[in-house]
C-alpha cells in the first residue's frame, strides 16, 4: 500500500496505530467498541489494551463483563492483547492509558427509538482531552454490516480554513484518507457552509455561493486526490450548519471524522459542531485533535495541574 497520504500532512496522527487502548465498563456496553478496535488492530498490525477503570485493588477479582469482553477479544484476534484493570475513576485512567497509546476507542449507550448516542460524561471528556483520536461507538453498533460503506470526514468551510483558533483539516483529513486506504472504500469530505443573511432572499446569489464554494473544496482537496489517485474522494459542500450536514452525511457511512481545536483556555469545552455530532450520531465518530502529540500532553499536564473538573465539557 502507498504511504502517501498529503503532500503537506505533517500532523500528529500516526501512519499505523501501534497501540489501541479499549476503555471497558462493568456495565456491558462496550462489546461494540472491542469488536471495532479488534478489526482496527486487525488492519494496522497495532496490539491492544483493555482498560478497566475499578474502585479496589489489584486483588479484586475483574467483574464478569470485563472477563466476558477480554475473552471476546481473545477470541476475535490473534494480535497482543493486554488486558489491565486500574484503580482511578474513569477518566483519570483512560486519559493516562490514552496518553501511552496511539488510539482510544471508547463504547456509548444509544437510544433505539431516536438511534442516537446518549453521550456519557466520560466518553464526553475522554473526546475533549486525549493527546489521541478518540473513537466513540455506539452499543448497538455492527461494523461488518458497513464494511463497504465510505469514510466520512468534516471539514471547515473555506471562510473558516485558514483560522488558527479551529487548528488545521489535515488531521481528519489524514485520520479518514489513511483509514479508507486500509479498507478500501472511498472516503467523502463534508464542508458545510451557512450563507450570509442578506443572501437567502436571492436565489441567485445562493447559487453563486454554492458555486464558489463547491469550487473551492474542490481545490483544496486536489492535492489530496493528486497524491492518492487510487482511491475515490468525493466531496460535498452543503448549505447547511456543520454539524447538521456532517450529521446527514454519516448515515452512509461506516466512520465519520470531525476535527478538536486546541483546549488552551483549560476550559475543557467542545466545538459545538463536534457536540452536535457527537450528540447526534447513531455510527462511530472519530475526534481527532489539532496539534502535535508533544502540546496535546503539556495541554493535558495544564489541565491536571490546574486541578479543574472534567465536566461538564459543553
Amino acid at each position: 500500500m502507498s504511504t502517501h497520504v498529503s503532500p503537506s500532512a505533517h500532523s500528529h496522527v500516526e501512519q499505523d496505530h501501534r497501540s489501541i487502548v479499549v476503555g471497558v465498563d462493568h456495565r456491558g456496553r462496550s462489546v461494540s467498541a472491542v469488536v471495532w478496535a479488534v478489526e482496527e488492530a486487525e488492519h494496522t498490525g497495532s496490539s491492544l489494551r483493555l482498560v478497566s477503570a475499578v474502585s479496589h485493588g489489584p486483588t479484586g477479582r475483574p467483574s464478569a463483563v470485563q472477563h466476558d469482553v477480554a475473552a471476546l477479544a481473545r477470541r476475535l484476534t490473534v494480535r497482543k492483547l493486554d488486558h489491565r484493570d486500574v484503580v482511578g475513576s474513569p477518566v483519570d485512567v483512560l486519559l493516562e492509558a490514552a496518553a501511552e497509546g496511539d488510539l482510544l476507542v471508547v463504547g456509548c449507550r444509544s437510544l433505539q427509538t431516536t438511534q442516537r448516542l446518549v453521550l456519557g460524561s466520560t466518553s464526553r471528556a475522554v473526546a475533549t482531552w486525549a493527546p489521541v483520536p478518540v473513537v466513540v461507538v455506539p452499543e448497538a453498533w455492527m461494523q461488518p454490516s458497513m464494511a463497504a460503506a465510505p469514510i466520512v470526514a468534516g471539514i471547515r468551510s473555506t471562510a473558516a480554513h485558514d483560522d488558527p483558533v479551529h487548528g488545521s483539516d489535515e488531521e481528519v483529513l489524514t485520520f479518514a484518507l489513511l483509514r479508507a486506504r486500509r479498507l478500501r472504500v472511498p472516503m467523502v469530505v463534508v464542508s458545510a457552509f451557512e450563507p450570509p443573511y442578506l443572501s437567502t432572499w436571492s436565489p441567485a446569489d445562493l447559487k453563486a455561493l454554492q458555486a464558489s464554494h463547491d469550487a473551492a473544496l474542490h481545490t483544496r482537496l486536489a492535492p489530496w486526490r493528486e497524491s492518492n489517485p487510487d482511491l475515490e474522494i468525493a466531496s460535498k459542500a452543503v448549505m447547511a450548519p456543520a454539524d447538521r450536514a456532517i450529521l446527514d452525511a454519516s448515515r452512509m457511512g461506516q466512520l465519520t471524522v470531525v476535527g478538536r481545536h486546541h483546549a488552551g483556555t483549560l476550559t475543557g469545552t467542545l466545538g459545538s459542531t463536534v457536540r452536535g455530532v457527537l450528540n447526534g450520531i447513531a455510527t462511530p465518530v472519530a475526534v481527532v485533535p489539532a496539534g502535535t502529540r508533544e502540546a496535546l500532553r503539556r495541554e493535558l499536564a495544564l489541565r491536571r495541574a490546574a486541578d479543574h473538573p472534567w465536566s461538564p465539557t459543553y
